[in-house]
């Protein structure tokens, strides 16, 4: 695989399904009400309509529950979900030392009709930095404080398919064990924590001079993009890829979070419906 030694960042487009769930996520109380949605996105630059039909989805999905009065939160499954995006400061401690074991996902017997269940699936082992070795078998080394058993109730809750197997592995051979160490492209990896590093250096210097609408969507966007690479991580051990990066992007990005959070209160109390 071709790699790059410094990827130019390029940031996502924020969806309003995104910002719904950002909102509903970081709101104390736990409740927003859709005329604070519909006015601070309106802010952002969503239409009434995508915000509308953004919570009318979240609802069908079940990731969030319309509570009476136009008043929306997070649904059980939602939190899940939220405890799964906050787990970015505190990810390069969940590993241990390596003993050369993995723990691998026996998956041939799931079945690929039902495309949603199968999405699900696989993005619950691409969370826990699964890779897969051949067809039906996905792995990763055994390196992380979780039991198999632990590990494998993480999976079944990120909707891992309950006909999967998930077990430990011992004794892969040469060629396979040579495979598996190559599953990862640690090289991009690495270059592209450094870019994002430096990108949260220049738009925190930045977005003290941008006018208040403009920063807040700035800092929601890279903000919310450095978490999912930070969550995305593989957590692997030393010997096959150095943590020193992630540790650096995790540190500058929990400093970009503390003073986007002061921004995005003066922002919401600026846009906040008057009664």
């Amino acid at each position: 695989m071709a790699t790059l030694a410094n990827p130019r960042y390029v940031p996502r487009h924020l969806t309003a399904r995104e910002l719904v769930i950002d909102f509903l996520s970081n709101r104390y109380p736990r409740e927003m009400s859709a005329q604070e949605i519909l006015g601070v996105g309106s802010a952002l630059g969503f239409t009434e309509q995508s915000l509308r039909m953004a919570m009318t989805r979240l609802v069908e999905q079940s990731v969030a529950a319309n509570t009476g009065r136009g008043r929306y939160r997070l649904s059980p499954s939602g939190e899940a979900m939220r405890d799964e995006v906050r787990k970015w400061r505190h990810l390069d401690k969940l590993a241990k030392p390596w003993s050369g074991a993995w723990i691998g996902v026996f998956d041939a017997s799931v079945p690929r009709s039902d495309r949603a269940a199968l999405r699900r699936h696989e993005r619950a082992m691409r969370l826990r930095g699964f890779r897969e070795l051949q067809s039906g078998l996905w792995i990763r080394p055994a390196n992380l404080h979780h039991t198999v058993a632990e590990l494998r109730d993480h999976l079944r809750a990120l909707g891992l398919h309950p006909a999967a197997l998930v077990v430990g592995l011992h004794d892969l051979d040469d060629d396979a064990r040579a495979k598996a160490t190559r599953l990862w492209d640690t090289t991009t990896m690495l270059a592209t924590y450094r870019t994002l590093a430096d990108e949260l250096l220049a738009s925190k210097t930045k977005l003290e001079r941008l006018p208040l609408d403009t920063a807040a969507a700035e800092s929601m966007v890279l903000g919310r993009d450095v978490i999912r690479h930070i969550n995305l991580d593989p957590v692997l051990p030393e010997e096959l890829m150095p943590n020193r990066a992630l540790t650096d992007l995790i540190h500058v990005m929990t400093d970009y979070d503390q003073n986007a959070r002061q921004l995005w209160r003066r922002f919401m109390r600026a846009h906040a419906p008057r009664d």
